[in-house]
């Protein structure tokens, strides 16, 4: 008896590390599998057009055009992942609908929206 119970416990922590170490694995596979731009064209381009620049549904709505230089100036990081994960006016709370990873995906990607400087 005395060395079965021996032998769980001894698999018990080579489980837990080989558990940690696959949900660590996972979690970075699925972060690298978001198409940030499908993300972007199917959730968010009703309004915001898929250059960022806005619809007229969006205009409307008076929702802010991605794609400017100073509108992306005045935004922090954290500003447009709040606004994407607990939605802004007449923008809806993607959190419910969307993975953490999804949603940091969608915030890089509007970073991406930004006009490139001029060098």
């Amino acid at each position: 008896m005395r060395h079965s119970i021996t032998t769980i416990l001894c698999g018990v922590p080579i489980f837990l590390a080989a558990w940690l170490c696959s949900s660590v694995l996972v979690s970075h596979a699925q972060e690298e599998g978001v198409n940030a731009k499908k993300l972007f064209v199917y959730h968010c381009a009703t309004c915001h057009g898929e250059d960022g620049k806005g619809t007229k549904r969006g205009h409307e709505l008076k929702s802010p055009n991605l794609a400017d230089a100073n509108w992306q100036a005045k935004k922090k990081d954290d500003e447009i992942l709040n606004s994407i994960t607990n939605g802004k006016n007449k923008m809806p709370r993607w959190n419910e609908k969307l993975k953490p990873e999804e949603i940091q995906a969608l915030a890089n990607y509007v970073r991406k929206l930004a006009p490139k400087k001029k060098s």
